[in-house]
């Protein structure tokens, strides 16, 4: 059973308000990138991989490693990975969000694991009951819910539609950055690489410097 991750990124000139309300534009460039660079080194320690894409808008990309871009032809980003899904052959699916600082391949590899012992979907959880990953098979119809409360709705329309899906407990290292609390409680956080930890106090620094 083939297997492809994909990691949606969007950039960094209109994603992420909130932070930008807190930081100036050239740190927040350099803390997702940061992140999104981590991401695709945990991923890519994952055996049994056959693809790792990033789906962008952008031709070129700066991060290292050996993984295929895959042109995000969405206006959002429900319709970036539907039309995506159309163009990979791959059978098994995993979407892991780029702004996920605690993540690890461990992580990824439990998820895929309980994937391949139930055959039922998996779903990794944010704390504000958004979605961080999902792993499920390319065949079958992707609803397009990803947003505001989407694990919830990813699990009602999987049910409603006799799909099988697991939602997995709240983990912390499913957690992602969106607001500058999100940076104050993570920067602590023991799972934080010692590569990403030195950004996190620049960025919280930053902020109480500025005020």
């Amino acid at each position: 059973m083939s297997k492809a991750i994909i990691i949606p990124y969007r950039g960094t000139v209109t994603d992420k308000s909130r932070l930008r309300s807190n930081l100036d534009e050239i740190i927040l460039e350099r803390l997702l990138k940061e992140v999104t660079q981590n991401v695709i080194h945990e991923v890519l320690k994952i055996r049994g991989i056959d693809k790792v894409y990033v789906l962008t808008q952008k031709s070129e990309l700066e991060f290292e490693g050996n993984f295929e871009i895959l042109k995000d032809k969405g206006k959002e980003l429900n319709d970036s990975i539907s039309l995506a899904l159309e163009e990979i052959e791959e059978e098994t699916i995993v979407i892991v969000m780029a702004d996920l600082p605690l993540i690890t391949a461990n992580h990824i590899e439990d998820i895929i694991n309980k994937y391949k012992k139930t055959l039922k979907a998996i779903l990794a959880p944010t704390a504000d009951k958004g979605t961080s990953i999902i792993c499920f098979r390319r065949k079958e119809k992707f609803p397009k819910v990803f947003g505001r409360n989407s694990s919830l709705r990813f699990k009602e329309f999987f049910e409603r539609n006799s799909i099988g899906i697991t939602v997995n407990k709240y983990n912390k290292a499913y957690r992602d950055i969106d607001t500058f609390k999100d940076l104050i409680e993570i920067a602590d956080n023991e799972l934080l690489s010692n590569e990403l930890r030195s950004i996190f106090k620049e960025c919280v620094e930053f902020e109480r410097e500025d005020k």
